[in-house]
């Protein structure tokens, strides 16, 4: 697949990562774009010697949300439920990644992109990321999901008050609200990450599937629920050659070699 809006790159430590590559215009999505990120997603995923992807932006920003050109020239109610949709499904796709998925947030992250940020299993941000859910400003609702994650993340009253303000958060409110793992020196950010996903990528792919899954299910699903998934579960690491690696490598005292069988 050629790619013109975003940059794939698959390391040999097991680490794929997506820059969204629009820096002129923020990072801002667009069909194209978006048909890229959906393309690399199935990339990484299709690829065993993907163990973990990492999202980022180039330049400045990591994404404005939606491209505000693309928007102002839609022609019709069909045109706009099309590209909604198109958002919906690559924050959805982000989302519902069966690897582990790191947000590297080099800037600002504006609308859709708060949404694509928060479906990511881990945000590591810049000092100088902020989280901009600031749709009100044009007299716009959430899309890509953003009211969900928003909600079960923060509660409906802090999420409330972000969305009807369209108040933007620095870093370290980020942080504190517990939107943000981590915060992290400006020009450190990559290196930080790298560090993170290489010690992910390092670990059992069948188990860690297995851990976003359940984890996954918990945002739905009683505990009797929960609990059954992760016995199932289990039961199906036991089998694993990776379990018995990981008991053979305590018992030696080394550093286990996990394969993903």
């Amino acid at each position: 697949m050629e790619f013109n809006t975003v940059l794939f790159d698959v390391g040999e430590n097991g680490v794929a990562t997506i820059t969204l590559n629009r820096p002129e215009s923020f990072n801002s999505f667009n069909d194209t774009q978006i048909g890229e990120v959906l393309g690399a997603c199935k990339l990484a995923e299709e690829n065993d010697a993907v163990r973990v992807l990492v999202l980022t932006g180039a330049g400045k920003s990591f994404s404005a949300g939606g491209d505000a050109g693309m928007l102002a020239t839609m022609k019709s109610s069909f045109d706009a439920r099309y590209i909604f949709d198109r958002s919906a499904l690559m924050l959805k796709t982000i989302y519902n990644f069966p690897k582990p998925v790191i947000a590297a947030l080099n800037g600002v992250a504006a609308g859709a992109a708060t949404g694509c940020t928060l479906a990511c299993d881990i945000v590591i941000a810049s000092e100088k990321a902020k989280f901009a859910a600031n749709f009100v400003n044009i007299a716009f609702v959430p899309d890509g999901g953003t009211s969900y994650f928003l909600f079960n993340k923060l509660g409906h009253h802090r999420a409330a008050e972000i969305l009807y303000t369209g108040k933007i958060l620095n870093a370290e409110e980020c942080l504190q609200a517990g939107i943000f793992n981590r915060v992290v020196p400006h020009d450190t950010l990559i290196d930080e990450v790298n560090k993170l996903a290489e010690q992910i990528a390092a670990g059992p792919p069948i188990t860690l599937k297995y851990m976003k899954q359940i984890l996954r299910a918990c945002t739905d699903k009683d505990l009797d629920t929960v609990a059954s998934l992760e016995s199932g579960a289990q039961v199906m690491c036991w089998n694993s050659e990776d379990f018995r690696e990981g008991i053979q490598a305590f018992l030696e005292k080394r550093r286990p070699q996990f394969k993903g069988k």
